[in-house]
């Protein structure tokens, strides 16, 4: 304001500075000048160069230019941590005495080679890698953070047992020692114990076998505020044959043959193992010839081969046998033997209705009570007993209900095979009565009279076709 200047003539002036300022062209079609100068010929020549007409172009660049730049920014933007955070960081450098790891923090980590594990340290990670961290101090005098590899997979682990636990998955552990009443066990640093009562010790008397040795188990209990981690080898064991059992249920087939150990002897048959299995061979399918007891056989811890003969996948159940396995001898017997033969044999079992003589490896017959001597035996064991060696004659043979009936008396006469005869009614005659049994095929039944028959006479045939009984 000059002097003489009055106040109306100032605001005039000032309105009107206003409007210049309004009017003047915007800073985009401005050129550069010089505070208080003309422009340089170098700055003309630069000027010209970038081309006044592509100011726009160069508008676009610089926002987009901004743009990855605040990206960048906002991806790269420190993160707030705390110390005994778990961190993921990125391994930066390698050095003699650890490790330097960026973790997005305003300094780097840095893990000292005794905070490192056997299998996260200098020698197995590179640069690049990521690996999980624990922040035991966010500052320090040197000016970095102090990080841990070996707290961080120990919080890991703990995690990972806590989950196992809950279903009783299966870990491998390292035994270290034995305890009174157990082993104890380490996974990934932490140790565990596993009971006596739950390490299978097949033919192992003494835990100390265990020491040293990986062992499959399962995580029955994690208590990590005790810090207590119970092992079962046992349940673990048992998880694993389970598996095994359903897989070879799935696969076996009805017709293969399987090798197995005998588990256990029952009077109706015994249990075989067959992978993680078990299956039941019947008394009935041991052997061709006769058994008492299946224990005459097999013992329990035999390895024996079996036969698959049936397979029921819903309930779990396979039937087996061991006498497929040998060649059927009924399917020979009659190529073998014929009737009016005289074999010898060694009488193999004695019953109040007669004695099973073996004629040969797994083919029996029977030799009736009735046809044990010429005289009348009420005893068995007064013509024979067990592991006699006899001679016998073949008066009956029929492979295809596997029976074969054989006499002692009857050596010496000639046999011919009969036709089975008619059966005849009871019939009184001056007041006795007489009864005829007729041939029956089951060699196995005792024949008894009845009280009111006063005896059991054979039956002829007449001339006229027609039946009589005499005496």
């Amino acid at each position: 304001m000059s002097e003489g200047t009055k106040l109306g003539e100032f605001k005039e002036n000032e309105e009107a500075v206003f409007v210049e300022v309004a009017a003047a062209p915007s800073q985009e079609t401005l050129s550069a000048t010089k505070m208080g100068g003309d422009v340089s010929e170098f700055e003309k020549e630069v000027l010209a160069e970038s081309g006044s007409s592509d100011k726009s172009s160069v508008k676009e660049q610089s926002d987009e230019s901004f743009g990855d730049i605040f990206e960048e920014a906002m991806a790269t933007q420190l993160l707030e941590f705390s110390e005994g955070d778990v961190v993921t960081g990125t391994v930066r450098n390698i050095e003699k005495g650890g490790i330097l790891i960026d973790f997005n923090y305003k300094s780097d980590g840095y893990v000292m080679n005794p905070e490192t594990t056997s299998e996260q340290n200098g020698s197995n990670l590179n640069p690049g890698d990521e690996i999980l961290v624990v922040i035991e101090k966010l500052e320090t005098k040197e000016g970095y953070s102090m990080l841990s590899i070996r707290k961080a997979a120990s919080e890991q682990a703990w995690n990972d047992i806590s989950d196992y636990a809950k279903d009783k998955k299966t870990v491998t552990v390292k035994v270290s020692s034995k305890v009174q009443g157990g082993l104890v066990a380490s996974f990934m640093d932490i140790k565990g114990f596993i009971p006596a009562s739950q390490v299978i010790k097949t033919g192992i008397d003494d835990l100390e076998h265990f020491v040293g040795k990986d062992l499959e188990v399962a995580v029955i209990q994690a208590d990590r505020r005790r810090k207590k981690v119970i092992f079962s080898h046992k349940v673990a064991q048992m998880k694993l044959q389970k598996e095994s059992a359903i897989k070879m249920l799935a696969d076996i087939e009805v017709g293969e043959v399987k090798e197995g150990t005998v588990t256990s002897i029952k009077d109706f048959g015994v249990f075989v193992d067959i992978g993680g299995i078990e299956g039941l061979v019947h008394i009935s399918e041991l052997s061709w010839s006769r058994v008492q007891h299946p224990s005459e056989h097999v013992s329990a811890g035999d390895t024996v081969k079996v036969f698959v003969l049936g397979v029921d996948k819903e309930n779990g159940r396979i039937s087996l046998g061991m006498k497929q396995l040998d060649e059927d001898p009924w399917v020979r017997v009659a190529k073998n033997y014929e009737v009016g033969q005289v074999v010898t044999g060694t009488i193999t079992r004695v019953v109040p209705f007669g004695a099973f003589i073996k004629i040969e490896d797994n083919l029996e017959g029977l030799i009736h009570i009735s046809e044990l001597a010429n005289k009348h035996v009420d005893n068995v064991n007064e013509v024979v007993n067990s592991g006699d060696k006899v001679e016998a004659k073949i008066i009956k043979l029929v492979p295809e209900e596997q029976r074969i009936g054989l006499s002692i008396k009857r050596i010496n006469e000639e046999i011919v095979e009969e036709k089975p005869a008619p059966i005849v009614e009871d019939y009184e005659e001056d007041n006795v009565v007489f009864k005829s049994y007729g041939e029956d095929d089951d060699l196995n039944q005792v024949y008894e009279a009845p009280k009111n028959v006063a005896e059991v006479v054979p039956v002829e045939e007449k001339e006229d076709g027609g039946v009589q009984a005499t005496k």
